[in-house]
């Protein structure tokens, strides 16, 4: 009983130190604390994407004081004409370096006509509309600013509940599960190892970077069963995801903010890459999906962003259909390289000039 109590005194002693330490500095920043996202305000992240040759060999990541990604909000924001990209991980762009994402290339050329825009970059890692709805309400509409662009579509794939990223954004419903989010929300020791826990089942769902080789994937030749029980699978969750498309619109113009809708390209489907020569239709995407069945899956949700923005009167980016399948472009599936962030901003900008020039002048 002795050792034990001398045990336990130990334990708690190194527990109380542990949390005094990451009151003082938390090596490991999460955006999500509790069931509230907790923007990466004033924070600086270096990559070293050893043996990713698509990739910088150095990245420099920062965040600003709203903690996105850009410059900080001017003094007369509201005189402005202000702009926010708003995604997941391929318009945050985790591993390209500070003015290489393609809301830094659709900067660039906006700014040759309109000389005074502010853009910044919204854009979480593993966020799906979920999210987006959130990062509205919470932080985008008392922002306010004039237009914000969605990148939206791959990480609400099957969604008819929240994805690992978002689940931890729901209320708590229950008295149990509101004790646990207090005590995550107040001690650091506990929101560490939940945030762990939650890396680990993102991880496991799907969610990550990497960069792949098309020519030493797997081929998969098309499969009917296969396909059809894939397509209906994917189909069950495109409701939901209309739905959430749909409050997302309707939020944004709530709040005076003009919201753009932009489809969801990848490098899979139904085309050759002219980089390698490999059939992007064959390639092994996830499971037992190829590249074909896979863009169909993509496709659908595509579809659902193409119609509202139809129904609701929303300027439709198509990236979907307008940036090329090619590997050069894209260090994964559907990560994009520096090239292919070039293409892929100068693309959205020639379609947003004409409704900026609108929103500037009125």
């Amino acid at each position: 009983m002795r050792r034990l109590k001398v045990l336990l005194v130990q334990l708690l002693l190194i527990l109380v130190v542990g949390e005094l330490l990451l009151h003082i500095y938390n090596p490991l920043p999460f955006r999500v604390r509790g069931n509230r996202i907790v923007l990466p305000v004033h924070q600086r992240y270096t990559f070293h994407n050893d043996g990713a040759s698509k990739l910088d060999p150095v990245t420099h990541h920062t965040k600003n004081s709203l903690g996105f990604r850009g410059p900080d909000p001017p003094k007369d924001f509201a005189r402005r004409l202000t702009v926010l990209t708003i995604g997941g991980s391929t318009t945050e762009s985790l591993f390209l370096s500070d003015g290489k994402t393609w809301t830094d290339a659709m900067a660039r050329r906006l700014q040759q006509s309109f000389p005074d825009i502010w853009v910044n970059n919204a854009g979480l890692d593993g966020q799906s509309t979920y999210g987006h709805l959130l990062l509205l309400r919470d932080f985008v509409d008392e922002l306010h600013p004039r237009v914000a662009v969605f990148l939206i579509g791959v990480n609400d794939i099957g969604l008819d509940a929240s994805n690992p990223y978002d689940a931890s954004l729901s209320p708590p419903r229950s008295a149990l599960r509101s004790a646990a989010t207090f005590i995550t929300d107040h001690v650091e020791l506990a929101g560490l190892a939940q945030n762990l826990l939650r890396v680990a089942r993102t991880h496991n769902a799907g969610f990550g970077h990497g960069q792949i080789d098309v020519t030493s994937l797997r081929r998969l030749e098309h499969d009917e069963r296969n396909t059809a029980v894939t397509i209906g699978k994917y189909s069950a969750a495109l409701p939901a995801y209309a739905s959430r498309v749909a409050a997302i619109v309707d939020e944004c113009r709530r709040h005076g903010i003009e919201p753009v809708l932009v489809t969801q390209p990848g490098m899979y489907g139904d085309r050759i890459d002219p980089a390698t020569g490999v059939d992007l239709s064959t390639i092994q995407v996830r499971g037992a999906a190829n590249g074909r069945l896979w863009w169909q899956v993509q496709e659908l949700y595509n579809d659902v962003t193409r119609r509202t923005a139809r129904d609701r009167g929303v300027l439709l980016v198509d990236a979907a259909r307008e940036l090329p399948k090619d590997s050069r472009l894209f260090y994964d599936f559907m990560h994009f390289t520096n090239e292919g962030s070039a293409r892929l901003g100068d693309i959205v900008a020639v379609h947003l000039e004409p409704l900026l020039r609108t929103r500037a002048s009125s």
